[in-house]
């Protein structure tokens, strides 16, 4: 893995922290990345019992934020990428342990 991807992995990660200060963005991330499936807004908007405007606006900041994607093989739908989440995890974890590492812990 190149020093780039180790590097949006690490920002992706940061953009994921950051959810918890937008609740419709952070509901939608986890229920894609939680179900696995391939969604539309409307079956996003169902399933989380939010609003189809507020859905809307949470899908395109995180399709802009690049945490969830289009489907490729369903029209109109978003997913998540698991791997790569868990990825970034990994890059976290591991940037962790050096830090601790350091310091003696």
């Amino acid at each position: 893995m190149t020093e780039e991807q180790v590097s949006e992995l690490r920002s992706m990660m940061d953009e994921i922290a950051k959810l918890s200060k937008a609740p419709s963005q952070m509901q939608v991330f986890y229920h894609l990345l939680g179900t696995g499936r391939s969604m539309s807004v409307k079956e996003l908007s169902t399933e989380l019992s939010l609003t189809s405007k507020a859905t809307e606006r949470a899908v395109a900041k995180l399709v802009d934020k690049d945490l969830i994607q289009r489907a490729s093989f369903r029209q109109r739908s978003y997913t998540c990428d698991s791997k790569q989440i868990l990825l970034g995890l990994l890059v976290n974890l591991t940037d962790l342990k050096d830090r601790l590492d350091r310091k003696g812990l």
